[in-house]
């Protein structure tokens, strides 16, 4: 039985608003200025930028958005009942504004007391984190629905974005005050946020409403079970080799991800031919983002299976590491994201996608961007890099466009409920949950 709200409330949306200021701001355009500045004008750019970027990326972005559509999908996922607005509130206030100071610490002598002020952001940050951890672990404590790894995806995902909380905070206070925390590398926080909290949430996800929405046949339990299991040792590795200060285990361990992400494109198998075959729209499109996201995957796999051949002595490209990091983060996890809001948001707010051109038009450019940033790093041709600074502003367009539509869509939405009545609101919230 999947329990219901009775009365409608929206606590996602301020969570997608923010998360979409901070992917167009602080993580496309700032992304697409430090790649034209080193590849294109030759000049450095502070780390504090790149900093910067990977915050908004995945707690500006990824987190806030999982958190704020799991307020609303979760409980019906799991067939618990829903959390309480108060609880939603927190969160959001907490995230928002942490990931805001965390980021406005990165500032440096541009802003008076930053290292305080990036403190604080993460203390806030922590709070908000645990405190969604932990409605999450209560939904999957009192869950009814069960039958596949769904459930034990999302907790895992919860528990990852809670470590990796925890691990932004001692690298900020190291930041901050010193320490022996000013040792522990940053990459440890994106490894245990991208590869546990970010994809063990997309790929437990894509088990039920991604294989609805490609038209695909939901892998068996077996398979499932595989998955789970295989991708949690993936995220342990990529936080094993974050953390490794031998060039050789780092090369190692990629084979590891390499394998694991290959499991993964098994166990789901979303190249299947649609049945029925998906008529051309909105679904249409949807359905070509997650399957680019799907082939980013498989291109990350690929390109950490030849960066782990490094042990063995075969040839590297420069970079080669960066472009099957970006071609996991950019490619899978941004445009899987983009491809189940196309579908979740519009029946979240009962309407119909607005500007679908524009919506298709930003997966491609995402889709092109995210190409050209993979080929451009990852080849050994130095001209090539002058591509990467091409790349990043047309992975800013496309995500531009895709915010648009969905900014769209809320405000249709916001509009459609100041028009209904208090009994009319709740009989079409029950509708559009079913649907």
């Amino acid at each position: 039985m999947r329990v219901m709200p009775t009365v409608l409330r929206t606590p996602w949306v301020p969570f997608v608003v923010a998360s979409l200021c901070f992917t167009v701001l602080l993580g496309a355009l700032n992304g697409a200025l430090n790649l034209w500045s080193l590849h294109v004008l030759h000049r450095g750019v502070p780390v504090e930028h790149h900093q910067s970027h990977a915050v908004a990326q995945l707690f500006g972005f990824m987190w806030l958005l999982t958190a704020g559509v799991s307020f609303h999908l979760a409980p019906r996922l799991f067939g618990a009942p829903p959390a309480p607005e108060r609880l939603g509130k927190q969160v959001a206030v907490f995230g928002i504004v942490g990931v805001t100071l965390v980021s406005a610490g990165r500032l440096g002598a541009l802003l008076p007391f930053s290292a305080l002020v990036g403190l604080a952001g993460g203390v806030l940050l922590l709070a908000g984190v645990a405190r969604w951890t932990g409605f999450v672990v209560r939904l999957y404590r009192a869950r009814s629905v069960v039958g596949d790894a769904l459930p034990a995806f999302v907790v895992a995902g919860a528990v990852w974005w809670a470590v990796s909380a925890a691990a932004l905070f001692a690298w900020q206070l190291g930041q901050s005050v010193g320490g022996p925390f000013t040792r522990l590398p940053l990459e440890v926080v994106t490894a245990t946020a991208l590869f546990g909290g970010t994809a063990s949430w997309l790929l437990g996800i894509s088990f039920r409403a991604g294989a609805c929405s490609m038209r695909i046949d939901r892998p068996s339990a077996s398979r499932q079970r595989v998955g789970f299991w295989a991708w949690q040792l993936v995220a342990t590795v990529a936080v094993l080799q974050a953390a490794s200060p031998f060039a050789g285990w780092t090369q190692g361990l990629s084979l590891g991800i390499a394998a694991g992400s290959a499991t993964l494109l098994w166990v789901v198998r979303p190249f299947q031919r649609a049945e029925p075959p998906m008529m051309p729209g909105a679904e249409l499109l949807v359905r070509f983002a997650m399957l680019a996201a799907w082939s980013f995957l498989g291109a990350s796999a690929g390109l950490f299976l030849w960066h782990g051949l490094g042990v063995f002595g075969v040839p590297q490209a420069p970079l080669l590491k960066d472009a099957a990091r970006h071609a996991f983060t950019l490619g899978f996890a941004q445009l899987a994201v983009f491809g189940f809001a196309g579908r979740m948001l519009p029946s979240f707010e009962g309407v119909s996608m607005p500007w679908r051109w524009l919506y298709d038009a930003g997966v491609f450019a995402l889709v092109g961007g995210a190409a050209l940033r993979v080929f451009s790093v990852a080849s050994p041709w130095r001209p090539a890099m002058v591509a990467s600074g091409v790349s990043g502003f047309l992975a800013l367009l496309g995500v531009t466009m895709v915010a648009l539509v969905f900014a769209r869509t809320m405000w249709l939405g916001r509009e459609n409920r100041r028009g209904l009545p208090e009994r009319s609101r709740s009989i079409k919230l029950r509708a559009v949950a079913r649907a």
